[in-house]
């Protein structure tokens, strides 16, 4: 082994051990997160985030800069842990405080949604869920009390529409986001041994689900038509009453509706889905989600962003959809890092207040 290799095998145990810190370091601040809210105490805690940024630069030769950001990337994905995870499912930490308990939650039904699915890993599975027809009917009644719950993206097919339609309209507030895989299923109404494939005319889903398997059901079903839902749960319910039909779910709709599992894991690519928490309140956190729309006129748009670049402030989403108030309106919906409490981040919105026709905060969290 010469030189090199050794180096580089010295290396590779070097980053396990870094990658078994990092992990030791993130369940510390899970059990340091679950404590706060037991106690209901902020999360963020800013003395505390800044003397240890100063004795992590006095104890290294490495140059600072790179040590503080590096740092603040590893403190911002601990704080974000603690109060929403991106993936509950690898997560301990429960990301809704119990104080929630009681509150009534509405969601997209009818039950064995994707939406129920998410909601359950928020609010635990057993609560008395309040299920609403359509996305929009989830956002007037969070706008009246309690929370909801409701799809914003999907990795695959970007923003959900409805739901961002529904954020301009209704006066709510984010207070929390939880990403989840999707897995589909197709389900039928008899075992899979009495299905005739060539026989089915007719798939049942809601869209984002068929554009999730397309290939799958083009390849599979080249002469199906493909009926739209309001729901994946919707098309479980009306597949009971059809002949020659399939639909495209999540697995629980099976035993849910009484259905049977006739091909498993269908999606064409991996894929997850990214659900919001709305209420009347904002919730706290170190992300922040805004909406806003433009004047016109040259380099309205990077006068906008620039005042998040020259802060440093990273951006995690930028999405445009027609205002519906004229031809060649748009509102922007930017989601970055940081609170609105923080020093830059008012810097920010006091910066981009006067460059806007349209700015709506949907808070921290």
């Amino acid at each position: 082994m010469n030189k090199i290799q050794q180096s580089r095998k010295e290396i590779d145990e070097v980053d396990r051990k870094i990658v078994e810190l990092l992990e030791k370091r993130v369940k510390l601040a899970e059990k340091i997160g679950i404590a706060k809210q037991e106690a209901q105490l902020e999360i963020r805690d800013k003395r505390r985030e800044k003397k240890v940024l100063e004795n992590i630069c006095k104890e290294t030769i490495l140059d600072k800069n790179f040590i503080e950001n590096l740092f603040k990337d590893i403190i911002d994905y601990c704080k974000r842990l603690q109060v929403s995870p991106l993936d509950v499912e690898n997560s301990k930490l429960t990301p809704f405080p119990g104080k929630l308990t009681g509150s009534e939650v509405f969601v997209l039904g009818p039950r064995g949604t994707f939406t129920e699915i998410a909601a359950g890993k928020i609010f635990g599975k057993n609560n008395n869920f309040n299920y609403k027809d359509t996305i929009e009917d989830v956002f007037i009644a969070a706008e009246q009390d309690g929370f909801g719950v409701v799809p914003v993206e999907n990795s695959l097919e970007g923003g959900v529409s409805v739901t961002m339609d529904c954020l301009i309209k209704y006066n709510v507030k984010i207070y929390g986001e939880i990403n989840i895989g999707i897995n589909l299923f197709l389900i039928g109404n008899r075992d899979k041994e009495k299905v005739n494939f060539k026989n089915i005319k007719t798939i049942l889903s809601h869209p984002q689900a068929f554009a999730q398997s397309r290939n799958y059901l083009e390849k599979n079903f080249p002469g199906a038509k493909l009926q739209s839902t309001s729901s994946t749960a919707a098309a479980m319910k009306e597949l009971g009453k059809m002949e020659d039909a399939l639909a495209v779910g999540p697995e629980n709709n099976a035993e849910i509706y009484n259905l049977k599992i006739i091909d498993r894991n269908i999606n064409d690519d991996v894929s997850r889905t990214r659900f919001i928490v709305i209420s009347k309140k904002g919730g706290t956190g170190n992300k922040t989600s805004i909406i806003f729309a433009l004047k016109d006129r040259p380099g309205a748009l990077f006068d906008v962003l620039n005042e998040f670049a020259k802060r440093k402030i990273n951006l995690t989403k930028i999405e445009s959809r027609p205002s519906r108030r004229k031809l060649g309106e748009y509102f922007f919906f930017v989601d970055f890092e940081g609170n609105l409490d923080d020093e830059e981040v008012k810097e920010v919105m006091g910066g981009i207040e006067d460059r806007v026709t349209f700015l709506k905060v949907l808070g921290s969290y």
